[in-house]
């Protein structure tokens, strides 16, 4: 065991080498580890603010209110499941087509009358096209 240590110790460098490389090294430090330190800290501060920004947060899914099924033979649209509560008739529009739409709550089974041609659907508050439908 000795043997292998007097081995190892003469294949280190000499000491002014190791106290060299050690002074470089240090010199180093002493002059970028300042700018190195205001660097990580201004990358945490930007982390920091976009998790408190909330970029990383989910964004929602836009959920559709309601959906509908049509008719054909009785040139109606029938609201089949709603997942809005409160959603009132007034905040939808037939953006194409003709078609007769109730007043009130929308409530499941409510009917969308005298439909023709092509009638889409559009919930006004969010930009949200519900649903279109070929009468022709």
């Amino acid at each position: 065991m000795i043997d292998d240590i007097g081995e190892f110790l003469s294949k280190l460098p000499p000491i002014e080498k190791l106290f060299g490389g050690a002074w470089i090294i240090t010199w180093f430090l002493a002059i970028w580890g300042y700018h190195i330190q205001f660097f990580l800290t201004g990358l945490f501060c930007l982390f920091l603010a976009i998790l408190l920004l909330g970029y990383f947060d989910e964004k929602k899914k836009a959920e559709i209110p309601a959906f509908f099924s049509m008719d054909k033979n009785t040139r109606t649209i029938i609201v089949q499941k709603i997942h809005e509560a409160g959603l009132s008739w007034d905040d939808h529009e037939i953006c194409s087509g003709s078609a007769m739409i109730p007043s009130g709550l929308v409530r499941e089974g409510d009917t969308i009358t005298n439909c023709s041609g092509n009638v889409a659907v559009r919930h006004i508050p969010t930009n949200t096209l519900m649903g279109a439908y070929n009468f022709e």
